[in-house]
């Protein structure tokens, strides 16, 4: 009878849970493949171009061209990753490019693979707001001999500003309205359109403006300051690559201010995460030339005392005229009576005559 060793029923038992885990990891693979959708036929050209909505696909070959299309909001980032093979001992290449809605081309590229060996495409590109959504075509398939595609990758990534559901404005007129605090925003630097924020803020004389801006590692960064008739108040770039700055207005009208925030292609590579932290210091002011009636920017006690106040200039005024007519009617009736006394005794003394 063979004799009961633990040491092997433990090394049994470990065996076995490592059997059926590495059944079950390539059974999950198994699964995620069948389960992933196959990537429909694009069109031959632009205009036959098929929309293709975000997700992960998988085709066993590409047509030599193939266009398709995806909607993107502003302020959203298109990721788009082509994955080919060719199979065939042979080289290959496969191309991906992306166009704006003009068609003209904005990033992409072609690359070659050769055997039994993978090769990836892939590139990203962050909308602006210059419209509220944006159509992109894609344009792959092969340039050479057939390829077979392994996978079709394409991500919608919000990368929206100072906590809203958009981009901020890339101009004067779309400026997003802020209140001081601190924000997180998004800039695409070399990797999209998004390169500048437009943000307009209330201020009020006698304050300061204080604005502190914090970059990724990578990215150089500067910063404009306008007033409400878009003359340029400050600007200042960053040093170096990654260094935090800070800038400072004093505010000497109570008006609308735009901020705008820079970081253009050669700038950054990458997309660019910043933070935005705007203070104001100081107690505000009444403007010199604020209305006198209340219609201009001092707080509405200043405007109420002043409303006040002319009424009782005007009431005084009034007084002065009423108490001078009153005046003048006590002499002008006055002399009348003096006058008809004179006149009755010029009479009288006729009749004695």
């Amino acid at each position: 009878m063979a004799k009961f060793k633990a040491k092997n029923l433990a090394i049994a038992v470990f065996l076995g849970i490592f059997l059926i885990g590495a059944v079950g990891v390539v059974n999950a693979r198994i699964t995620s493949i069948i389960k992933q959708p196959i990537l429909p036929g694009g069109g031959p050209n632009f205009e036959t171009a098929v929309k293709l909505e975000p997700g992960s696909y998988q085709r066993d070959a590409m047509a030599e061209t193939e266009h398709f299309y995806v909607d993107v909001k502003a302020g959203q980032e298109i990721n788009i990753k082509y994955t080919f093979g060719v199979g065939t001992g042979r080289d290959g290449w496969g191309i991906l490019f992306l166009y704006d809605e003009d068609r003209v081309k904005l990033v992409g590229e072609w690359d070659t693979v050769s055997g039994d060996e993978l090769e990836s495409i892939t590139f990203s590109w962050l909308s602006n707001s210059e419209e509220d959504s944006y159509k992109y075509y894609i344009k792959t398939g092969y340039d050479g001999y057939d390829v077979g595609s392994i996978s079709f990758d394409l991500l919608l990534t919000d990368y929206y500003d100072a906590g809203s559901q958009t981009d901020a404005g890339d101009s004067f007129e779309k400026a997003m309205n802020i209140t001081p605090g601190e924000y997180k925003a998004y800039l695409s630097g070399e990797a999209g359109a998004d390169t500048k924020d437009f943000y307009k803020l209330a201020v009020k004389t006698g304050q300061t403006l204080a604005i502190k801006i914090t970059p990724p590692i990578e990215a150089r960064m500067g910063i404009i300051v306008y007033d409400s008739n878009k003359k340029k108040l400050e600007s200042k770039d960053a040093p170096n690559a990654g260094a935090i700055f800070t800038t400072s207005v004093p505010i000497t009208k109570s008006e609308d201010v735009f901020i705008v925030v820079v970081c253009d292609d050669w700038m950054s590579e990458n997309l660019v995460e910043y933070v935005m932290d705007i203070t104001t210091e100081g107690e505000a002011v009444a403007d010199d030339d604020e209305d006198t009636f209340g219609t201009g920017t001092g707080t509405s006690e200043d405007k109420d005392a002043k409303g006040l106040n002319w009424w009782l200039i005007i009431g005084i005024i009034a007084l002065i005229v009423v108490l001078a007519l009153a005046v003048v009617a006590y002499f002008l009736l006055k002399k009348g009576k003096k006058s008809n006394e004179e006149q009755e005794k010029v009479e009288n003394e006729k009749i004695i005559k």
